[in-house]
């Protein structure tokens, strides 16, 4: 009988159990946490039953892929749920509230700067 490899949704355990082929698509009982839990291509198999460029090695690549892409997502949304929070709140006091106030004191600050060019630092206050 083949050995076949299972991966718990539940607690994210690994384990093996061997069966006889005709069982082999049927899900298992993780025996950690008794949850069902679905056939994944082991290592063993993914080098000796499949090419490297066989659909279900391009299915479970790509599965697997969007799995740890996702998990970063959910992590990142953990650590930082709003990583514009800072930045704005600094905008906020240096610039007033809003993105019109912010694009305001842009203006300003590039007329300032133009006012430096033109006249040098030695600037009195006169407009232009």
């Amino acid at each position: 009988m083949p050995i076949y490899e299972y991966s718990c949704s539940k607690c994210n355990k690994v384990f093996e159990i061997m069966r006889p082929r005709s069982e082999s698509s049927l899900s298992a009982t993780c025996p950690v946490c008794s949850a069902e839990s679905t056939r994944i291509i082991s290592d063993f198999t993914h080098g000796v039953a499949f090419s490297k460029d066989a659909p279900e090695m391009r299915k479970d690549s790509a599965n697997e892929k969007m799995w740890i892409s996702e998990q970063k997502v959910a992590e990142n949304k953990i650590k930082d749920p709003d990583p514009l929070k800072k930045w704005r709140e600094e905008r906020e006091k240096s610039c007033g509230k809003g993105p019109e106030a912010w694009v305001e004191y842009a203006k300003q600050e590039e007329a300032k700067e133009q006012k430096v060019k033109d006249y040098g630092t030695g600037f009195t206050g006169r407009e232009v």
